[in-house]
């Protein structure tokens, strides 16, 4: 039986390494691995070793094995809940964090304190202790936690519906004002990069690109907008996206119908220039885009022609 333990705990150990890899990555099958790692570990590995153990001469540690089933247990159903977005995670994370610090260390500690041969014990403490913190590990550089997804998600379809709203309200005569087609060809701009951008991820409905949050796949994904938006020097969308942007800030205030106000929040809200801050310069997209996650960018993407259009708007709305 002890060789079956040994062999499950590799097994767990491996299956959860290369789970948290390609969840990092957002490879497909990382959640698969994950859940049946933990699975394993929490209903079959934990509870094959703690019996051995038991049999094994640790009927006196009664307490400890009670501890450590119930804090590895809880430890790791907060992980897998709070990396598959499941509700339950806010619950269980507190206690999971806590847990193996505060309740199975001391517990472990004190019982065997008087003992001279603790190589079983040992290993099941080395192996829950290392499987937590490589877990937990990966739960620390998980990307974006689903609470802030949807708020991108709502504040994204909410700067789409103000874009649509602003574009609406302009009046027909108008088509042929400057700004208007200087507007155009931005939002126009931008629209292209989010086609690229949901087409590159997979998020496509009948091979056209699907801006629906609820379907989206790869919304963490930081790899593909990093790719597309960076690229190289000969092909640097960011650099030609931050060009256009302030292309159009200096139509907008060169125009003779601009009032002050409007001037000062166009200079604000298409100032594309790096800033000063307290922990040194910060460019604009880092304050833009942070760390590039697919639905950040789409969000920061879909900001920027809404301020087009709003700016659009007022100017157009000037007799």
């Amino acid at each position: 039986m002890k060789k079956s333990i040994y062999y499950l705990g590799i097994a767990c150990a491996n299956l959860m390494l290369f789970g948290s890899l390609f969840k990092i990555q957002h490879w497909p099958g990382a959640s698969v691995m994950l859940v049946l790692a933990v699975f394993l570990f929490c209903f079959v590995f934990l509870p094959m070793a703690l019996i051995n153990s038991y049999n094994e001469g640790g009927q006196k540690y009664k307490a400890l094995h009670a501890v450590t089933f119930f804090v590895f247990f809880i430890s790791m159903m907060g992980v897998i809940f709070k990396v598959q977005h499941w509700p339950g995670a806010g619950m269980f994370l507190p206690f999971g964090i806590t847990l193996p610090f505060i309740l199975f260390l001391p517990v472990y500690l004190y019982q065997t304190r008087n003992e001279k041969n603790k190589e079983t014990m040992n290993f099941s403490a080395i192996m829950f202790g290392l499987t937590f913190l490589a877990v937990f590990s990966v739960l620390l550089a998980l990307n974006v936690s689903k609470s802030i997804i949807l708020k991108i998600g709502t504040s994204l379809r909410m700067s789409s519906e103000a874009s649509a709203f602003n574009m609406a309200t302009i009046n027909v005569t108008d088509k042929q004002n400057p700004i208007l087609e200087e507007s155009d060809k931005l939002c126009v701009y931008i629209e292209g990069l989010k086609d690229h951008l949901l087409i590159a991820s997979d998020n496509t409905v009948d091979g056209k690109a699907s801006l629906d949050i609820t379907q989206m796949a790869n919304m963490e994904n930081s790899n593909i907008p990093v790719h597309i938006l960076l690229g190289d020097d000969s092909n640097n969308k960011m650099e030609e996206l931050k060009s256009k942007i302030n292309s159009y800030r200096e139509s907008v205030l060169a125009s003779e119908k601009i009032s002050p106000e409007l001037s000062e929040l166009s200079s604000t809200i298409f100032d594309v220039s790096d800033k000063d801050t307290e922990d040194g310069k910060m460019t604009w997209e880092q304050r833009t885009f942070g760390a590039y996650q697919l639905i950040v960018v789409l969000d920061a993407l879909t900001q920027i022609q809404s301020n087009v259009r709003l700016v659009e708007s007022e100017l157009l709305a000037v007799k």
